[in-house]
């Protein structure tokens, strides 16, 4: 073929084919800016401040003879888990989820305007809004999918492990499907607090005491787990939730009919589960109590008071001071519980119990030896340990909590987590550049295989909670389990459709092309 009539393809400003790049002088602002996050990323984990626990919820000193640890193979996965983990410490995790997700969709709407506006030199006003539009929707939806798959899948998180094995760690308030809001059975419920460090746990159903007894008692496999306490949850006020924890075998009273009857509930309450069970009383602390609620509650006969609630935000600071007064002054025990109603699978909060010679007991003795711990008032052997600070959702904090958070993040990052930041980082840059050298678009193509293997995931999990919800007391595991399953499908059949659609729009641009070089 003779060179008449040839024109060669049309070459960008920066003296090369946009997206096919032959130099390191293209890629020296990308490298450039990714290896300066991984060193700011680096030199954060290095600082001698640790924000990471364990601490005492109390006064938020740091509690010797224990540590928090990963489970192994989490570093593997470091940066996919990285969006859950960030917000996973913030004191409120809706709101930081919330302001995580405007962050991502502004940044990604201007970045992709941006980007457009280089490529169009400014000539397509609606070209480029529209472009910084669908990057700002599938940057967001992707990490809401990926924040969606974490809370449901239940990926494990902190352990705590203490050196004296003469401790106990409790857990007193969690649910099960027993509740009407509960996602896990009761096998799935001990086996997930055994993988956090626990060795005993209290089922507080909602408004149903005793509700495992006939099962746990029938079930021999159930030995090697965390011993159990039958508990309930129970509304005995316009702002007052207590749990009734309890060791004995059959239900003395009609709670329901009770709570009804008696003008003051919480002290009916606390009398039954004190005199007819030999139960402790412990008041859930909801962000919602007052002022002077505390020694009203105190007053009826409670035991003790969570000081964290991993469900719900810190106190407010004159709510929390009020607390720890009156228990200090009265002998009331601090717990730190988890609520877990089977989201999640990242523990926060542990209740460590001083018990000399608990390691010679039973899971059953121990859970008894915790009750008589609460009904004592020890409040010096009863410590309860939180994995980090979480502090007041202060209105500032709430609106930089990406930044905020993020930096959190980074302090408590081990040396194992940081290496694999920057294997992952480094593999998805070698991904990203030879994909672009092929003339692709690897943002859209990395986006959209991210997004279709977290609707795999996200599918994998659902067929779990559809499993067990269809032997469920409740439909609401099996809904749970079916609207997943469909965010799950969406995602897939999105991020196909993208890959399709891209992989024909790289076809259809050789074609040109080469009928442009012809």
């Amino acid at each position: 073929m003779s060179d008449k009539g040839y024109r060669e393809p049309a070459r960008s400003a920066r003296g090369g084919d946009r997206h096919c790049p032959s130099t390191f002088k293209e890629y020296r602002n990308y490298i450039v800016i990714l290896a300066l996050g991984l060193a700011i990323l680096t030199a954060l984990s290095c600082l001698p401040y640790a924000p990471q626990g364990p601490f005492d919820a109390r006064d938020y000193t740091r509690v010797a003879g224990m540590r928090l640890e990963l489970h192994p193979w989490e570093a593997l996965f470091e940066p996919l888990a990285a969006p859950f983990l960030i917000l996973a410490g913030a004191p409120d995790f809706r709101i930081a989820c919330i302001a995580m997700l405007i962050w991502v969709f502004l940044c990604a709407a201007a970045w992709g305007m941006f980007a457009e506006f280089r490529a169009q030199r400014g000539r397509k006003p609606f070209a480029i809004v529209l472009k910084g539009i669908r990057m700002a929707l599938a940057s967001s939806l992707t990490l809401a999918l990926l924040i969606f798959l974490f809370v449901a899948a239940r990926i494990p998180g902190w352990r705590l492990v203490v050196e004296d094995p003469n401790l106990i760690v409790a857990d007193l308030h969690s649910h099960t499907t027993k509740s009407h809001d509960g996602l896990a059975s009761l096998q799935t419920n001990l086996e997930w607090h055994a993988s956090c460090g626990y060795n005993v746990v209290a089922l507080t159903e909602h408004d149903e005491l005793f509700a495992h007894e006939i099962q746990v008692n029938a079930d021999s496999a159930l030995d090697r787990l965390p011993g159990f306490i039958s508990g309930v949850e129970a509304h005995t006020g316009l702002r007052a939730i207590v749990l009734g924890i309890c060791n004995c075998k059959a239900p003395p009273f009609q709670l329901k009919m009770g709570l009804d009857e008696w003008p003051d509930r919480t002290a009916w309450f606390t009398g039954k589960i004190h005199e007819e069970c030999g139960g402790a009383v412990i008041v859930v602390t909801l962000k919602r109590l007052r002022t002077g609620d505390i020694a009203r509650l105190a007053d009826d006969g409670v035991d003790g008071f969570e000081i964290v609630n991993s469900g719900h935000p810190d106190l407010p600071p004159a709510v929390r001071q009020e607390l720890l007064d009156e228990c200090r002054s009265r002998g009331l025990v601090l717990v730190a519980s988890t609520d877990w109603h089977g989201w999640t699978g990242m523990a926060k909060t542990w209740t460590v119990i001083k018990a000399p010679g608990a390691s010679a007991l039973s899971p059953s003795q121990r859970a008894n030896l915790t009750i008589r711990k609460l009904r004592g008032h020890d409040s010096a052997d009863v410590i309860p340990v939180v994995a980090g600070y979480l502090g007041e959702p202060s209105p500032v904090r709430a609106i930089f909590s990406p930044i905020a958070e993020s930096v959190r993040y980074a302090q408590e990052l081990s040396a194992s987590r940081v290496i694999s930041w920057w294997i992952w980082v480094g593999a998805v840059f070698v991904l990203w550049a030879f994909l672009r050298r092929i003339g692709a678009r690897p943002g859209g193509i990395l986006l959209s295989a991210l997004a279709g293997a977290t609707g795999l995931g996200l599918i994998f999990a659902a067929l779990s909670l559809i499993r067990q919800g269809t032997h469920s007391a409740t439909a609401f595991q099996l809904r749970i389990g079916l609207v997943s399953a469909a965010i799950g499908a969406a995602a897939v059949g999105c991020s196909t459709l993208c890959l399709v659609g891209l992989s024909m729009w790289k076809r259809r641009k050789g074609h040109i092309e080469k009928l442009g070089g012809e």
